[in-house]
């Protein structure tokens, strides 16, 4: 029993603690209510975009913060995704729903090609490399002169999800529904994943890849599972991405987008469960708010992630964690000295006798 809260408790100071039950149902009721509470299209619109970029940092997260794995090319990987998405279903016909498979599954194929080469790489030299491939991939894209990406204008006219036949109000409802069910599924995905033998190995592998690999644990068969597991979910979010928007361009790539989603992560908390989607909301909301005020809105974000850093190095929610945790033992420590005498006597079966029974029990 003790090898087992041990173990319980080094996974809690590691900040992978189990969710609360009761907490993930509130959240994921208070999200899914909020079209209804609040049916203003614009809200809605900015609440939608910030689950699919929630899953999309899920995603960056399983590589970047669980497995260590210095990845900056994710962005180029929800791209290809979005395309292959856009261009199946534009040029073959192919359903919104299928095409966003094959997006997914396109993404995939596209991740192997960084996976291999990232292998004998470490820090600095697997994010140069990867930020390289992500650079490659928007450069094909602009210069793209045959109008199969459509170049530095995108693709437009991507076909709906199935949902053309509503109304608008119905249809934005429709799609921020569906896209909180692929947040929920893609956090139990990875919740499954964290905590399974692949888990362990890939958190192994980013913490002592001697040990691990003395272990026999396999680099390359980690960093593949790695890498495809991630890159299948941002090509499905890439896909939902191009048919709600019904366009996709190479803006969604590049250095600023980048800089944006590694502020959430890491003001979140990289490598946490839940760092992602609360750095995700946090940001979206923050940005949303200063979104007439773009030089501010640099400053103050840049000011968020340097207070987070000194303050909070591991992110908001480890630091919240550990803050709940604080208080949990403050009030488990708040006994009296009576109470704290009366439990030990309890516990050991010892009972207090004043002088008069004793002495009538002497004589």
């Amino acid at each position: 029993m003790k090898g087992v809260a041990a173990r319980g408790n080094l996974v809690d100071d590691l900040g992978w603690r189990r969710p609360n039950p009761v907490g993930v149902a509130a959240v994921i009721t208070l999200a899914a209510v909020l079209p209804i509470m609040w049916p203003n299209d614009y809200v809605i619109d900015v609440g939608l975009t910030a689950l699919i970029w929630m899953i999309l940092n899920q995603s960056w997260n399983l590589q970047l913060g669980i497995g260590g794995i210095w990845n900056f090319g994710q962005l180029a990987i929800f791209a290809i995704g979005a395309y292959s998405s856009a261009l199946v279903s534009i040029h073959w016909g192919v359903p919104g729903w299928l095409a966003m498979l094959i997006g997914g599954l396109g993404a995939a194929l596209a991740s192997l090609i960084i996976a291999i080469p990232v292998l004998r790489l470490r820090g600095i030299y697997a994010s140069l490399l990867t930020f390289s491939f992500a650079e490659v991939v928007r450069l094909l894209v602009i210069s793209d002169q045959s109008g199969v990406t459509g170049g530095t204008f995108g693709l437009s006219g991507v076909p709906d999800l199935a949902f053309g036949g509503l109304t608008p109000d119905a249809r934005q409802r429709a799609y921020y529904w569906l896209a909180l069910a692929l947040v929920v599924a893609t956090a139990v995905v990875i919740y499954v994943f964290i905590h399974s033998p692949l888990g362990a190995s890939l958190k192994a592998l980013r913490d002592s890849p001697g040990y691990a690999a003395a272990r026999g644990v396999s680099p390359m068969r980690m960093q593949v599972i790695t890498f495809s597991t991630a890159a299948f979910i941002a090509g499905i979010a890439g896909g939902f991405y191009a048919h709600y928007f019904g366009v996709v361009s190479p803006s969604v790539m590049g250095l600023a987008p980048m800089a944006l989603f590694v502020t959430m992560l890491v003001i979140g908390g990289l490598g946490t469960f839940a760092g992602p989607m609360v750095g995700t909301a946090l940001i979206m909301v923050v940005s949303e708010y200063l979104r007439d005020y773009q030089e501010a809105r640099l400053i103050i974000l840049g000011l968020i992630l340097l207070v987070t850093v000194v303050v909070a190095p591991r992110g908001l929610v480890p630091a919240l964690q550990d803050a709940r945790a604080r208080v949990q033992r403050w009030m488990s420590e708040d006994e009296s000295p009576i109470d704290a005498e009366t439990s030990t006597g309890s516990e050991t079966g010892e009972t207090s006798e004043s002088p008069v029974s004793s002495s009538k029990g002497e004589r």
